[in-house]
């Protein structure tokens, strides 16, 4: 491999981290819910945490896009994992050592601070690798993918080495302390993600650095023309702003408005269909606890296939986009399906129905990391260079959405199929 594949492999690779970093402190407060429920039960964190975090997420989201980029994508990335840092590390402290009332109150701040944080580095981190090519998107992607992973094998190892009841304090300990190192990590990752060669390359043609900005040994042996290509791109930054601001977010809206609705329209048929397949139907005889941390994990693994998936897509194209999400409109009647016939017994055998399970889940999982990704890959090209890092934002911005109106979704499918 030539020194320039590797240099440009190293970007690929900081876009995973930064992809895992991105998700991995929710994914974490997701796999302690019970953990908060045991200490804070008269508070319903499992409802509250939630609506709380794509709430805000959604606000912050909503006013990054909608005004001129103040900080730099290096700025927001250390800011939001410095917090998600601070956040796992304190959390399990505050939650066993403080009382319930006080714990719930800085609990809530918590996640507020989550949510913000998630906010700043899902925009800058969509609208950064709008820029590069779609083996960056693709990294992104299963960046996030892997984090989930992650997070259910840690409860896999707990689940069989310690008693979940017994063990809940040593087992959440473990989780956020895990997820605190693993942060650091991609602190490091990101540090040396910004002595890439290309990846400053890049910067410099979109105007996110100047001259000045660039090490010693990025512009020695450079020739004269060489520097004042350099110094050129000072001015890029400025042109781009000026340029944005004939257009507003209208206007970016209408232009990949069918993208940013089938983004939407996706994750309100997975997340609202989630909580249903969590916990019917049944799945080859596992307890509850095993069952959701199954159903989770084979989630994350083929949402993370699906959005690798998109390397396999020599021309992504929109046709291929709305065909995958109409496909997907199925789900709103397989899952129900599979649940009415075990209730009434039409399959009665539990290895089957775990079976169709298992498959309905991975399908499910499989086209939502596919369509986010694919969305994530043409949304940029559907518009102006100084608009491209908007576009990457304005996925991010709906597959929140997306996430929101979904958990909201969950609620009136829940009930609607508890009377199946």
């Amino acid at each position: 491999m030539s020194k320039e594949e590797n240099t440009k492999k190293e970007v690929e690779n900081g876009f995973l981290f930064l992809g895992l970093g991105s998700l991995l402190s929710w994914n974490t407060i997701l796999s302690q819910l019970d953990f908060f429920i045991l200490y804070q039960k008269d508070y319903n964190p499992e409802i509250v945490f939630p609506n709380i975090n794509f709430l805000i997420n959604l606000i912050i989201q909503f006013l990054l896009l909608s005004t001129k980029k103040i900080f730099s994508y290096k700025s927001m990335f250390y800011f939001s994992l410095l917090i998600y840092a601070f956040i796992l590390f304190f959390f399990p402290y505050i939650t066993i050592y403080f009382p319930s009332e006080i714990s719930f109150k800085i609990s809530c701040i918590f996640i507020l601070l989550n949510g913000l944080a998630n906010a700043v580095i899902s925009n800058s981190m969509f609208g950064l690798v709008s820029f590069f090519p779609i083996e960056n998107v693709i990294a992104v992607g299963a960046g996030q993918g892997i984090s989930g992973i992650l997070m259910t094998l840690i409860r896999y190892v707990i689940l069989l080495t310690l008693d979940p009841q017994k063990s809940i304090n040593l087992s959440s300990y473990i989780f956020f302390g895990i997820s605190s190192i693993i942060i650091l990590i991609v602190i490091r990752n990101i540090m040396h993600l910004y002595k890439n060669e290309y990846f400053l390359s890049v910067l410099k043609n979109i105007g996110e650095i100047k001259s000045d900005d660039i090490n010693d040994n990025l512009i020695e042996n450079k020739t004269e023309e060489e520097l004042k290509e350099i110094n050129a791109n000072e001015n890029v930054e400025k042109n781009n702003d000026e340029s944005e601001n004939k257009h507003g977010m209208l206007y970016l809206i209408i232009k990949i408005f069918d993208i940013n609705l089938l983004v939407i329209l996706s994750f309100v048929i997975t997340i609202g269909l989630f909580p249903s397949v969590c916990i019917r139907p049944n799945l080859f005889g596992m307890s509850i606890g095993w069952k959701i941390n199954t159903i989770i994990f084979l989630f994350n693994l083929f949402d993370t296939f699906g959005r690798k998936l998109l390397a396999c897509v020599k021309k992504p194209s929109k046709l291929l986009l709305y065909i995958v999400s109409i496909l997907r409109l199925a789900f709103f009647f397989t899952f129900p399906g599979l649940i009415y016939l075990e209730k009434y017994n039409i399959i009665n055998n539990p290895n089957i129905i775990g079976i169709l399970s298992v498959i309905n889940v991975s399908l499910m999982a499989l086209t939502s990391g596919f369509v986010l990704n694919l969305s994530l890959s043409l949304a940029p090209e559907q518009v102006e260079n100084n608009l491209k890092a908007k576009a990457g934002s304005c996925i991010s911005l709906c597959l929140s959405i997306g996430l929101f109106c979904g958990s909201f979704t969950a609620n009136v499918l829940d009930k609607i199929i508890k009377k199946l």
